[in-house]
């Protein structure tokens, strides 16, 4: 009993992320260490296991019954307060890695020495940065935007209308947002795999336009799930704030 109170906060810890492998271990040192604790006792004969009653079987079971169920409910710990609805919510959310240097700093480039901007994308096509100079990733490229305040951009967010177009289903949360720096982070969540997308502006006093970045940590795809969040935040910005965009010459953004 004493093992099991020692060991239960890292089971809880275990469960947020891995929930059946909690019941599963939390079930095996129940029964395998403490038999006699829910009336059980193991013989050398036969299969190996005799259950001594009727009385100790429903005594045992009763025990373990309520430890089960604990480790068996959905604890939605990593669920946005402002998804959809909590369908899937029990899915274990898969929200990859946050990276490690995002935000506006100094970054090195192929092109020229060296730049003050947003983190540049790799080479997957689930991502979307206008801070990084053209020539080291075209493809990648997005141009910036051209807006008025950074409060604009940060209503526009705050009134998101996740599950437009089919995505952001698991809701989002403002991570970060500096006024005086003209700076905004948030992070998107996918409906059913709960994946995590990064999206940030910064008003760039150089170019005296607003670097986007918005990109998936999981993955090398995103089914155009950025472009279409971009499109969402481009068409309101021009709508309801006049902003700015350049676009292609089929109308899109990227």
């Amino acid at each position: 009993m004493l093992f099991i109170l020692i060991s239960f906060p890292f089971l809880v810890e275990v469960y947020t992320k891995m929930p059946a492998v909690a019941t599963l271990v939390l079930g095996f040192v129940s029964l395998s260490f403490f038999p006699r604790l829910y009336g059980y006792s193991f013989s050398s004969r036969g299969t190996g296991q005799a259950i001594e009653g009727r009385r100790a079987f429903i005594t045992g079971a009763t025990t373990f019954l309520p430890l089960a169920i604990f480790t068996s409910t959905p604890s939605g710990v990593n669920a946005f307060e402002n998804r959809l609805d909590n369908k899937y919510s029990d899915v274990t959310p898969q929200v990859g890695t946050k990276p490690s240097d995002l935000g506006h700093t100094e970054r090195l480039s192929k092109s020229k020495a060296s730049y003050i901007g947003l983190k540049q994308c790799g080479n997957s096509p689930n991502c979307w940065c206008s801070s990084t100079p053209f020539a080291d990733s075209p493809a990648r490229f997005i141009p910036a935007w051209t807006g008025h305040s950074i409060k604009d951009l940060k209503y526009v967010i705050d009134t998101y209308q996740v599950g437009q177009n089919g995505i952001d289903g698991g809701g989002f949360n403002i991570i970060e947002y500096d006024e005086k720096e003209k700076y905004i982070y948030v992070q998107f969540q996918s409906y059913k795999a709960g994946y995590i997308d990064d999206f940030e502006c910064w008003f760039n006093p150089q170019s005296q336009k607003f670097d986007i970045r918005s990109s998936s940590r999981v993955g090398v795809s995103d089914l155009g799930v950025n472009a279409k969040r971009l499109e969402y935040f481009a068409g309101r910005l021009d709508k309801e704030f006049g902003w700015k965009f350049e676009r292609r010459k089929n109308g899109s953004l990227v």
